[in-house]
């Protein structure tokens, strides 16, 4: 029955079945989706779509749905008495007279149609394929910002700027907090006119030029760098000797500390050792001062010359020991290691005075401070030495620098 077939329906098909099936043969040769299809296809579905909507004119109205199946019931019975009559109405079901073009005409633009059917369908099936990978790789994308965000709230170590302080947070409940160092010059060196302790690898004074870094307020404690250890190393803890948590950490080479310091780094924040540079002028200031407290020695502001014979709490002579910028222990306890070799003539030969960095290579590693073993000579703000950087010492430890990246630029943190 063709009204049925041109609506791919069964004969016995309810009212919302055609109406559904209707909706589908429209939108299949609705001239929007045939914009790009040849003239001849377009033709064959206007036509197409015209005995569609008559179709269903028909088949959705009871009364003429009835109607149209009695008259096919009554065309099948004559046809089977062998009746070859039939009247104007029943010329609907019997093959149109035409010519044998145009029935070519007819067969061609059908074959057309559903060849481009068949490709508009793999097409659509591929922009289906499409859509859904989008839609799959969205929400893969949206999983993984979830993921970072959910890492980032519980992610140690964890960094917040607090006006001039940069709080790391290692562990809940253990921070580390760095002090803001203002950009600006200071006098590095030693001017035997004012130290009489003036060391040749400590001349010339020359003038030095910073930028903005920030500096551990108070060397790295043993605590501090055991939750360093649980978390990097969790095969190798790290024991505190006791009663020695908030001491100074020592027995750690260069490579150990530079380690500790990679540790923290995050988004917009690089971590290293302080340079030699740095190190001084967080020691000593912009006025040059031969300690971090001023130019007279006073035996009860630092761990050093013979005070005691081991290190001490971090910031157990603050506030009076500490440095202009409120650094604790930058003399005595225990000695820092710096970022540079360590090279005597360094300072006769500089040229650089801008963020120096001391030579490309050499036999040791620059440390600073001095520490509870070391005479007054060894604890001025000036003084420089050196040791290898696979050496681990009971008087030597290290503090922390941290320098304001583009979060472009900062290196990853370790796992």
């Amino acid at each position: 029955m063709k009204y049925y077939e041109l609506l791919d329906v069964r004969v016995d098909a309810t009212q919302d079945e055609i109406k559904t099936a209707y909706r589908i043969q429209v939108q299949l040769h609705h001239p929007d989706r045939l914009q790009q299809a040849n003239e001849s296809v377009r033709r064959y579905a206007e036509e197409k779509l015209k005995r569609i909507n008559e179709a269903y004119t028909v088949l959705s109205d009871p009364v003429r749905r009835s109607a149209y199946d009695a008259r096919w019931k009554a065309e099948q019975s004559r046809r089977s008495a062998g009746r070859d009559e039939a009247t104007d109405e029943d010329d609907f079901f019997r093959p149109r007279a035409a010519s044998t073009r145009r029935r070519r005409s007819e067969a061609e633009a059908a074959r057309e149609w559903m060849k481009w059917e068949a490709e508009m369908r793999q097409a659509e099936r591929y922009a289906e394929r499409q859509r859904r990978a989008a839609e799959a790789e969205a929400r893969e994308r949206q999983a993984a910002e979830e993921r970072a965000r959910q890492t980032a709230r519980t992610r140690y170590p964890r960094t917040q700027l607090d006006n001039d302080r940069l709080l790391v947070t290692l562990r809940p409940g253990l921070v580390l907090t760095c002090v803001r160092i203002p950009p600006g010059e200071f006098r590095m060196g030693s001017d035997p006119a004012r130290d009489v302790l003036a060391q040749p690898a400590e001349r010339p004074q020359h003038v030095v030029r910073l930028t903005e870094y920030y500096l551990s307020q108070q060397l790295v404690t043993h605590e501090q760098y055991q939750a360093y250890q649980q978390a990097i190393h969790p095969n190798t803890p790290w024991t505190i000797p006791d009663g020695k948590a908030q001491h100074p950490v020592t027995q750690i080479s260069w490579e150990d500390a530079q380690a500790f310091c990679r540790w923290l780094d995050t988004p917009g924040w690089q971590y290293r050792l302080p340079t030699e540079a740095e190190w001084e002028k967080a020691a000593r200031g912009p006025d040059g001062r031969l300690f971090p407290w001023g130019d007279a020695w006073d035996p009860a502001l630092a761990n050093a010359d013979d005070l005691a014979d081991a290190t001490t709490p971090v910031g157990l002579f603050s506030p009076g020991g500490d440095s202009p910028y409120g650094l604790a222990d930058m003399c005595g306890n225990v000695w820092e290691w710096c970022l540079d070799w360590y090279e005597a003539a360094e300072y006769a030969r500089r040229e650089a005075i801008l963020n120096p960095t001391g030579p490309a290579a050499g036999e040791g590693m620059v440390i600073r401070g001095g520490a509870f073993d070391s005479p007054l000579k060894r604890v001025r703000c000036a003084q420089r030495n050196w040791d290898y950087p696979f050496k681990r010492r009971p008087n030597l430890g290290f503090r922390v620098a941290a320098v304001p990246v583009k979060e472009d630029e900062a290196p990853k943190a370790a796992p």
